[in-house]
């Protein structure tokens, strides 16, 4: 709130007093009452976000309205442009628009996950904005960029690292809001069209962090509001940078896009904002510094969707049934999950099992571990009973075990039961590994709770 109403109160400011943009501001009140009221909305979304832990739907709906207020007062991407080439977007225009304000909103709430982050990343962006719309002569764009920028920088004075107070979920939101809507506007190349590469340069690491969970979250079948610790944050953190380098590191990389954005509008040359972006992404994943499993993990999944497509054509049915597909890797954390899950594995080849996934996600301690296993044999759906058992410690959940199998004579119970008598002493190891005691254990059979023998 208190960069909010900085910010209110400085454009009320250049509304009220004499000034050279004074003029300009006015001839663009609709559009800037649009944006004050859609921050406003989203300010009071985050605040009921903060205090009462609104669900992840809820605050969706939230952001909607918010966005809709200044896409109904004429913020509307028409036509899009790629090195020169227009593209219309028609039908799409509405939803294209909405997208874009959402994925800002959402990708910097996402990446705010250390002290001065998304205030340090605001000001850049804030700052980049700025410059790029007095080069396109937006003076209405540039104002309003400085205003947040300074609302901002003087928010850091307290928020830097060690912070003694924080933006919460209505800072950052409505950073990215404010952001995203005046990266359309200086990007505008003619009435409703917009350059893209610009925009998508400056926003490219909160894009890629956000990105990069949703794939992590999706491919290792959880959801996309999960928590983890594999923003890149964390992935710096986790490999011994301070708070304080770990800012500055991501910064310098913001920067960098930033800096790409702003050479590829002064030269009229879209290349160098696609290049800078080239640039930073091949750094982060060639030093494993962030990107890296998530590519992993693309790459499995594209290996073996290939694979099956060839496979199907080729391998007669008695050999395909007996053939095993797993993948295994580690999201993050050094601890060596391998034996555990080798162990996992050779429990499920003698009970014959159909399936077995591992999906261990432990941020308090640091480990992430994704583990699947399945026989090839093409199973009916009735054929198969399926259970899933949850895996807790100190009555946090760190993840869970899904197990199928094919049905036989006996009742499903008691194939489950057997399943579970082979697989008990599973949860200790794996809490065991995490620093964790029996006694931290929660729950009775159903939570695969280890015997006393």
């Amino acid at each position: 709130m208190a960069v909010f109403l900085a910010a209110t109160f400085t454009v009320g400011l250049l509304y009220l007093v004499p000034n050279p943009w004074q003029a300009k501001l006015i001839q663009s009140s609709w559009e800037v009452l649009g944006l004050w009221l859609g921050s406003f909305v989203l300010c009071c979304v985050g605040l009921f976000d903060d205090r009462y832990r609104l669900r992840g739907r809820q605050k969706l709906l939230g952001q909607v309205v918010a966005v809709s207020i200044p896409m109904a007062m004429g913020l509307t991407i028409e036509h899009i442009s790629f090195f020169g080439y227009p593209i219309a977007l028609d039908l799409l225009a509405t939803p294209f628009t909405m997208f874009w304000l959402l994925g800002a909103i959402n990708a910097l709430n996402l990446l705010d996950g250390i002290d001065g982050l998304a205030s340090s990343l605001g000001i850049i962006l804030s700052l980049t904005i700025a410059a790029l719309a007095m080069l396109t002569g937006n003076f209405v764009a540039a104002t309003l960029s400085l205003a947040l920028a300074g609302g901002l920088l003087g928010f850091l004075r307290y928020n830097f690292p060690p912070a003694s107070i924080f933006l919460g979920d209505t800072g950052s939101m409505l950073i990215g809001l404010v952001v995203g809507v005046l990266a359309i506007q200086c990007s505008l190349k003619g009435p409703a069209t917009v350059a893209l590469s610009a925009p998508l340069a400056i926003w490219a690491i909160p894009i890629l962090d956000s990105t990069a969970a949703i794939l992590r979250r999706k491919l290792t079948g959880r959801s996309i509001y999960a928590t983890d610790r594999g923003h890149l944050h964390h992935s710096l953190l986790t490999r011994g940078f301070s708070g304080r380098a770990t800012l500055g590191w991501i910064s310098f990389f913001a920067g960098c896009t930033a800096l790409g954005a702003f050479t590829s509008v002064y030269l009229q040359n879209e290349g160098f904002a696609f290049a800078s972006v080239g640039a930073v992404l091949a750094i982060l994943i060639s030093t494993r510094m962030f990107g890296h499993v998530e590519l992993m993990l693309v790459n499995h999944r594209l290996f073996h969707l290939a694979k099956s497509l060839v496979s199907t054509a080729r391998t007669p049915k008695s050999e395909k049934a007996n053939r095993i597909q797993q993948d295994f890797i580690r999201l993050q954390g050094s601890r060596e999950w391998e034996q555990l899950w080798d162990a996992l594995t050779d429990t499920a080849e003698r009970l014959n099992l159909a399936s077995v996934g591992l999906h261990l996600n432990a941020p308090q301690q640091h480990e992430g571990y994704y583990a699947s296993w399945r026989r090839m044999r093409d199973f009916h759906a009735e054929e198969l009973w399926r259970v899933e058992i949850p895996l807790v410690a100190d009555g946090r959940s760190i993840g869970r075990l899904e197990i199928t199998a094919e049905r036989d004579n006996r009742s499903v119970c008691a194939s489950i039961a057997e399943v579970l008598d082979h697989l008990e002493p599973f949860e200790q190891q794996v809490l065991g590994l995490l620093g964790f005691t029996a006694g931290g254990m929660v729950g009775s059979r159903d939570r695969l709770t280890p015997s006393p023998n």
